[in-house]
């Protein structure tokens, strides 16, 4: 895992991105503001960064967005909120998120909040301000509440991302294949007490107590716990066959996995555990990463599918510009749609004007490396498990060896996007 940059709790860190600006006229207009203010020690927020970043740079180099008549190139600014340090209070958080509003005056957010309570707390800063925002990393669904309960109010509040319950889903139905092909019926499930993993987790809870697995164990865990071991003790004594794992801090999803690997614990690993999904996992946790299973959302995040293209052509272009792929298996790929919806939209309204470019917004209807986008009556992307064509789509992978005795990531959910099977450990086959 990478070391990121901290920085102190009120500190709101500016920059713009390289941004290659066209000539003429457009050169000498005055730049579209992005504002960024999210959480820079979290690789969600540092990767979706450069994704933005290199939205932008196409975007630019391509004359910048037409508002009105007039061509106008994208500037990004960025505050650093802290959001995803454990221990870091809500409040320093906003305090980041106003300053940026109000002293850079941004025509439109993307990325956002990285801790989904830093999201609920700050949708009345939104509505205050009237700044359209398109939220690509938390996920809680908690968002769709709060925005049923005043639409006019947080109206310009967008999710161009998952929620935890989209992810849960493919976590769930992939369980179903388990205990369908493979006989699977005892789990454990350990989580952060976070709203989205909570949300997560208990989605996976109900599905498998609706199709007749036997749990074993509920464990949450802090946010900023270091010690998993009384789990990891739980799942072999109770001879669990599989874990459920949802966890999002860089640090304490790093020592779960260590830890799950020292113990030796006998069973599959399945969720979302950001470590084991990189595709840096092989050399930063090692070998052991085999058979570990985990949902990719949405897909393009770090994984290149066949069946899907614009995956790989997203990729490819991250890795030619930064040196290497991004490190979470999660919504990179959202920052890099959120920047060009944002582009068509403002030229559709024809204006910067918040309630006219909220207006854009809702008719989105843009095919982009994560799937089809298009919003619904809360403002939340569309996902499905069908069709890339139709809705936005996630999906599941495994590492396993291949015949050149690599280890690789092997889609395996959903149907359409799979290239191979799950494999069981040895130690698991009948």
């Amino acid at each position: 895992m990478k070391k990121h940059l901290f920085v102190t709790a009120l500190a709101v860190l500016f920059v713009s991105g390289p941004i290659f600006f066209p000539v003429g006229d457009a050169l000498a207009a005055e730049p579209v503001i992005i504002g960024v203010p999210t959480s820079l020690y979290t690789p969600f927020g540092s990767y979706g960064l450069k994704a933005v970043e290199l939205a932008v740079e196409e975007i630019n180099a391509q004359g910048g967005v037409t508002v009105g008549d007039e061509k106008r190139p994208f500037k990004v600014v960025v505050a650093d909120t802290r959001g995803g340090e454990p221990g870091t209070p809500v409040h320093d958080a906003l305090m980041a998120y106003e300053k940026l509003i109000t002293s850079e005056k941004p025509h439109a957010i993307v990325i956002g909040a990285f801790r989904s309570e830093v999201l609920i707390a700050a949708m009345d800063l939104v509505a205050k301000y009237k700044v359209p925002h398109l939220g690509t990393i938390a996920q809680t669904p908690r968002f769709q509440a709060q925005f049923k309960s005043d639409p006019a109010k947080y109206k310009y509040l967008f999710r161009v991302t998952t929620d935890a319950l989209v992810d849960a889903n493919y976590i769930a139905h992939t369980l179903d294949l388990l205990k369908t092909d493979y006989g699977l019926n005892k789990i454990l499930y350990i989580y952060q007490d976070t709203l989205w993993a909570e949300a997560f987790a208990g989605l996976m809870r109900k599905h498998c107590g609706e199709t007749g697995w036997t749990e074993v164990g509920y464990e949450p865990y802090a946010a900023g716990a270091s010690d998993f071991s009384p789990a990891f003790s739980k799942a072999k004594e109770n001879q669990a066959q599989v874990l459920a794992m949802v966890w999002d801090v860089p640090l304490g999803a790093g020592v779960f996995a260590k830890q799950y690997v020292a113990m030796k614990v006998p069973a599959l690993l399945i969720g979302f555990i950001p470590p084991m999904g990189s595709p840096m996992a092989v050399k930063a946790v090692g070998p052991e990463v085999e058979y570990s299973i985990t949902v990719e959302f949405p897909v393009g995040a770090t994984l290149a599918l066949a069946k899907l293209p614009k995956t790989g052509e997203f990729l490819d272009k991250f890795a030619r510009k930064y040196g290497e792929l991004p490190e979470p298996p999660a919504v990179n790929s959202s920052a890099y749609d959120a920047v060009f919806v944002l582009a068509q939209a403002i030229e559709r309204a024809g204006s910067l004007d918040p309630d006219k470019l909220v207006t854009a917004l809702e008719q989105t209807d843009y095919r982009g490396v994560s799937g089809r986008i298009r919003f619904d009556e809360n403002h939340v992307m569309v996902f499905g498990e069908t069709s890339p064509d139709e809705t936005g789509v996630c999906v599941v992978f495994q590492w396993q060896k291949g015949s050149d005795g690599q280890l690789k990531r092997v889609p395996v959910y959903p149907a359409f996007l799979a290239e191979g099977p799950i494999q069981l450990p040895p130690w698991m086959k009948k």
